[in-house]
């Protein structure tokens, strides 16, 4: 398309909305925070890949190249914990848990990025910006071999937070921390001799500190300076912070031009924890829902919002989703009318909603609006068809609409009775049984059996040709 409408994000490092200006012409260098592979991913880890897919997807429609890089943290102190619990390797348990993130990453409609690094395979450039560092006198060595950045005495150290150091310091006392000079300096390298997690360097076997990872990554893939760099509103700071901090210093240039946060997940108005019970994974959720709820669900929500799920948000998002397979069916394959309205100016209003930092829930809403339209009355060919290429736009875009619209039914109902312990079987007894009561016209019998497939949260469609049944989800009063 016509790139004439330029695109607004809300950068974080200057609290403001800027256009984007991009370093190189037509070519966005996006780099995303990614998961540390030690459990299986919940929900929540999708929150940002999902919302990033979707920046990365408008992008290229509207015609810019990107580069864009999301990392996998395989060394840490979790993985490491978790993988002698188990009595496996480190590199093992990363191993199967990276396989399982790419197969629910590609459930979700999630494209790779263009390059994936991990920590494990960028310890040469982890070690080449550990010694610059150490060079300009940002970093320093103890005696007992760990690498330490030195905060204070990069000046502006806190900009995106806007966090000051003697504020970090308020409520501590004022003490070292082992051979650390300040308190406030943090690792880049650290002694360690764990299997498959450890490393020779010019400061003895180790492992890399936690931030100098996604700086050395980042600038492998993109570059000192690059567009746009993002992941979760819960890593600004330390995490986000220290990377600029560290990678201003070794590079002696400015990190990354804008600065783009999602927000926080929380279930039924509470954090997610194993403790708590509402820890939700990635793979218990594509059992009972398709994987395009997860991605609606989300992008109802401004990327930047903090979100909150429950059963009743996932089933409204199955409602609209139904109603939007069902519009582009009829589309396809309803009956042929003479009505007609101007698609142009939707396809206009999306494209905006996009660029004005990426404001998907006006986008979900003009859905909506595009459905009610071409619901009015039987459309023309001519018009059908511009409707349906929209719908098939938008969908690209935010990857939703990706399935058969009977598929999706199918499937939703296949997964819904599975997480209820319902048998197919046993609704097929059922309905045969009050098609019988029906045709010996004993009314009563007929109700007992439907009220009984209702309280499982079956509904019945009695038609010209038979009766079939749906879904009537647990929230609100609408079958599904």
């Amino acid at each position: 398309m016509n790139r004439a409408r330029e695109i607004v994000f809300f950068n974080n490092m200057t609290r403001k909305k800027e256009s984007l200006q991009t370093l190189e012409e037509n070519h966005v260098r996006m780099y995303a925070c990614g998961t540390t592979p030690y459990d299986d991913n919940h929900i929540g880890h999708a929150m940002q890949a999902i919302f990033f897919d979707a920046i990365r997807n408008f992008l290229e429609y509207i015609g810019y190249r990107v580069t864009y890089v999301r990392n996998f943290t395989d060394v840490d102190d979790k993985i490491i914990a978790r993988a002698a619990k188990l009595n496996i390797s480190p590199a093992a348990l990363v191993e199967g848990l990276i396989a399982k993130n790419a197969l629910e990453m590609q459930q979700l409609s999630i494209r790779p990025p263009t390059h994936e690094p991990r920590v494990s395979q960028s310890i040469p450039e982890i070690i080449a910006m550990t010694e610059e560092l150490l060079a300009n006198g940002a970093a320093y060595v103890t005696k007992s071999g760990e690498v330490y950045y030195r905060v204070r005495q990069k000046s502006d150290y806190g900009k995106l937070s806007n966090r000051q150091p003697d504020e970090l310091r308020a409520g501590t006392r004022d003490i070292h921390q082992g051979e650390k000079e300040d308190f406030l300096d943090f690792a880049l390298w650290k002694p360690d001799t764990t299997a498959d997690a450890s490393w020779p360097s010019p400061w003895g076997q180790g492992r890399p500190g936690w931030h100098i990872e996604c700086s050395a990554m980042a600038k492998k893939y993109l570059g000192p300076t690059f567009d746009i760099h993002g992941g979760g509103r819960d890593l600004m700071f330390p995490h986000h912070e220290n990377e600029i901090a560290q990678s201003e210093s070794a590079n002696r240039a400015a990190f990354a031009s804008i600065w783009i946060h999602s927000g926080l997940l929380t279930v039924d108005n509470q954090k997610m924890s194993k403790s708590l019970g509402n820890s939700i994974t990635i793979e218990s959720f594509l059992k009972k829902w398709p994987a395009e709820v997860l991605r609606a669900a989300y992008l109802q929500n401004h990327y930047a919002s903090n979100i909150d799920f429950s059963e009743k948000v996932f089933t409204e998002c199955c409602q609209n989703l139904l109603y939007f397979y069902e519009t582009m069916e009829t589309l396809r394959t309803g009956p042929v009318g003479k009505a007609t309205f101007d698609v142009e100016p939707y396809r206009t209003r999306f494209q905006a909603a996009m660029c004005e930092d990426f404001n998907t829930p006006q986008v979900m809403a003009l859905l909506h609006q595009l459905a009610k339209a071409s619901n009015q009355s039987p459309l023309s060919e001519t018009c059908r068809k511009a409707v349906l290429t929209l719908f098939e736009e938008i969908g690209a875009v935010l990857q939703i609409f990706q399935q058969d619209p009977i598929a999706f039914v199918t499937e939703l109902k296949q997964k819904w009775i599975a997480d209820q312990g319902i048998l197919e079987a046993d609704i097929t007894t059922r309905l045969a049984a009050r098609t019988q009561a029906r045709q010996d016209r004993n009314w009563q019998q007929a109700d007992v059996i439907r009220d009984e497939l209702h309280k499982m949260g079956i509904g019945v469609q009695d038609t010209p040709t038979g009766t079939t049944w749906t879904l009537r989800m647990r929230h609100g009063d609408d079958s599904v």
